[in-house]
């Protein structure tokens, strides 16, 4: 059975309804074809077709494959890609790439250089932007910057979440 060696959780902003990890900066989100995963060579760079502002992004690493689906005891998931991607390590972690605002320290780092399985889940997104469509529904389009819109948009308490799970390749 694998071990969990590392995780972290966070938030990101999802800057062009997209955001990336990278290893090495600056390698680019690439072409998603009809996915919502694109794994570069040392980089994966995730988009949501939701415009929801920010989401909840948990990274872990194991040291081999973990459970067939993610269990976390939150709920399902709703959908769930693997790719892979090369670690070089270049950086002391990875990086969040949350486009317009740069790269960001994650915090999170794999143990070591290699070939990686990554498997990326997602959940709520639907639900995150039906709130936000739902509190600016209340308001007069003039009105979505005013302390009252943006006091309940800060109030809303769902987020589109992201578990992203790192193992080695040659774990199999």
């Amino acid at each position: 059975m694998s071990e969990r060696l590392a995780d972290i959780a966070t938030t990101t902003i999802l800057d062009h309804k997209m955001f990336g990890l990278e290893d090495v900066i600056g390698e680019g989100s690439g072409d998603f074809g009809n996915g919502w995963v694109n794994a570069g060579h040392h980089s994966l760079w995730v988009r949501t077709p939701y415009d929801n502002s920010d989401a909840v992004l948990r990274l872990e690493e194991w040291d081999g494959e973990p459970g067939s689906a993610p269990d976390d005891d939150l709920g399902p998931w709703d959908d769930v890609v693997a790719v892979s991607m090369e670690y070089v390590g270049q950086n002391e972690t990875i990086a969040i790439n949350q486009v317009t605002a740069g790269p960001q320290d994650s915090g999170f780092a794999l143990s070591r250089p290699g070939r990686y399985h990554v498997r990326a889940a997602c959940r709520n997104g639907r639900e995150a932007q039906q709130a936000y469509l739902d509190v600016l529904a209340r308001f007069d389009e003039a009105d979505w910057n005013s302390e009252a819109c943006r006091q309940m948009m800060d109030e809303i308490d769902i987020k589109e979440e992201f578990l992203i799970q790192f193992w080695p390749a040659e774990s199999e």
